[in-house]
């Protein structure tokens, strides 16, 4: 499976993380951890639709791509895995979620709530945000 980099993307949502610094409220911040969560949870009980209801149109659309399948059949055998969320930072419209484990997921507001938008993320060394991040996939 190849893996989805784009490095100006990344980038530039690390250079936000670290600019910004979390100005998100927290009901954001609670509704961006819940979003996490409740993917995690779908994906532990293999349900496949309600984990890619969580994700961002344009994720759909690149898992599928990926994949070869639609997503509800593709996203419970990629190398994304659910963890306890260890923190979670707002900047408007995106938020960073740092999970257990190292790796991080990114979210996007939709008009309907938050949406994955990246996920299983590591920065390819250095600081995150002098690196970009490489995700397992990301729109």
């Amino acid at each position: 499976m190849a893996r989805a980099r784009s490095p100006l993307l990344a980038l530039a949502a690390a250079a936000a993380v670290a600019a910004l610094g979390g100005c998100g409220t927290g009901d954001d911040q609670d509704q961006a951890r819940a979003t996490v969560q409740r993917f995690g949870a779908a994906l532990t009980r293999g349900d496949g639709r309600a984990a890619c209801s969580l994700l961002s149109e344009d994720l759909v659309q690149e898992v599928e791509q990926q994949e070869g399948k639609p997503c509800a059949d593709a996203i419970g055998g990629m190398q994304v895995r659910p963890g306890p969320v260890s923190r979670i930072q707002v900047f408007i419209t995106n938020a960073k979620a740092d999970l257990a484990g190292g790796r991080s997921a990114f979210l996007d507001r939709a008009a309907d709530g938050w949406r994955l938008s990246a996920l299983a993320c590591q920065p390819q060394g250095g600081k995150p945000a002098d690196q970009p991040f490489d995700c397992e996939v990301q729109t």
